[in-house]
Order: C-alpha cells, then structure tokens, then sequence
C-alpha cells in the first residue's frame, strides 16, 4: 500500500500492518516460556542452533509453522481462514493446497489466496534457522527456486490467465521473496529477503523470555520500526502485488 509523504508515520498504512505483525509474533517468545525454553529460544535467535523436535512436543518445522510464521503471515493481512476475522473472502492462506496437484507433484506448505486475479502466490515453510541470509543453508528458497523454474508448472498457469507467480520461503525468522513474470519468464530472485529475528530478539527480552537487556526503554516502537523499513512494504498482503511488479520494472 503506497504511503502518503504528508501523513505522519503514525498515521500511514504500513504502520498499523506493522503493529499488527508485532503483535502477532509475541505468540512465539510466549510459546518458549510456557515450555520453559527461554535459553533455548535465546540460542535461536543469537546464534545457528536449530530447533529439536522433543522439547517442542512438536516436530520442528510444525511448530514453526504453528507459532510464528502463521501468527506472521496473518498479521501481514492474510488471515488464517479458522479465524473469527475471516469472512469467507479477501486474502488468506491455505495450509498444502491441492490447488496444483495434476500439474505439479509437489505441495507448496502455503497458498496466499485472493492476492490478485492476475497472480498466484506460493509459501515454502522450513523450521526455524534453516534458512540463513547467506551461505548453504537455504532450505526454504531452494523449494521457491524448484517451482519458478519448473517449466511445465509454469505453462500451466499462463492457460488460467496467471501473469505473475510470487514465491516465498521462509523460516519464520528469514523471508525471502521471488518473483517471476509469466508473460515474459523475467525472475527476481531476493527482492527482498529480510530478516526479523532481531524484532523478536527484542520481543523475547522485553517479555522476560531470554536474558539481555535492551540498550534502550525496551518499548515496541523499535520492534515495530524493523518490521515497518523493509519487512511489511514488501510482504503485505496490500502491498505484495505492486511491490511485485515495481522489482520487475526495475
């Protein structure tokens, strides 16, 4: 959603996307306390450790899925369809749609419905920390890559009249978006890929769930201020279209 310059920040779309996404994921840092798994949380987000599944009660890429990227993904505006906030219509996901099943063998872990007639988009989940911003380990953009450039799922949705196919890999903490014009078989790769661990590092100090103290009043205008700069102008279930084409236009 484009921002109007002579409004305050306050006062701007994004703004309450973003206060809305950092609420949404308390519901992690909370998790780990209820578990009494503080330090194990602290050892997520402060380091390359990776989630085991049996102090979870959970597989790791379940929970994962559970408390952060879905709290996430309907903070941005796409509602978990369970939700008393969904009505039936507008922008929601769907947990491994069978959309695409006579075309493609695989089930992408998310479908983002209702984002526009002219694009479809498709979410790879990991467990947190299998998804780095560098390096090898790339678990979660390496299944976007597999469906961008899979010819014969790409053929597929230029017969519905699909001009735009958005891919999103995450692990909760790092999201990349790609993004491949149909028309034209143009592929941004990363544009952008962010990282929101520090956002719910501060959340975990502030909540009493990891130790560490923050360098200032440990309120959540910070929190907020590193998801509204880069993380909600491009993944916004208002802005993700247009944002989209303007990587393509570039």
């Amino acid at each position: 959603m484009s921002e109007d310059a002579s409004l305050p920040p306050a006062l701007q779309p994004d703004f309450h996307i973003a206060e809305r996404v950092r609420n949404r994921m308390e519901t992690f840092p909370r998790k780990f306390r209820e578990l009494g798994e503080g330090n194990r949380l602290a050892n997520l987000l402060r380091k390359t450790q990776t989630l085991e599944g049996a102090p979870l009660e959970q597989a790791p890429e379940v929970f994962t899925k559970q408390y952060l990227i879905e709290p996430v993904l309907d903070g941005l505006g796409y509602l978990n369809p369970v939700s008393e906030a969904y009505a039936g219509d507008g922008p929601h996901f769907i947990r491994e749609p069978s959309t695409y099943d006579g075309v493609e063998p695989r089930r992408p872990d998310y479908l983002l419905k209702n984002i526009d007639s002219s694009a479809t988009c498709i979410v790879e989940a990991k467990a947190a920390n299998r998804e780095r911003m560098d390096g090898a380990k790339r678990w979660a953009t390496k299944g976007i890559d597999k469906y961008l450039k899979e010819d014969t799922f790409c053929k597929y949705l230029r017969t519905v009249d699909l001009q735009y196919l958005i891919g999103i890999g995450t692990d909760g903490l790092r999201w990349t978006l790609w993004v491949k014009d149909l028309e034209t078989d143009q592929t941004v790769e990363a544009c952008p890929k962010v990282d929101i661990s520090p956002a719910i590092d501060r959340i975990a100090r502030r909540l009493d769930v990891t130790d560490g103290d923050l360098p200032d009043n440990g309120g959540t205008e910070v929190e907020r201020e590193l998801l509204y700069d880069e993380f909600v102008p491009a993944f916004a279930a208002a802005n993700l279209l247009d944002h989209s084409k303007s990587v393509l236009d570039t």
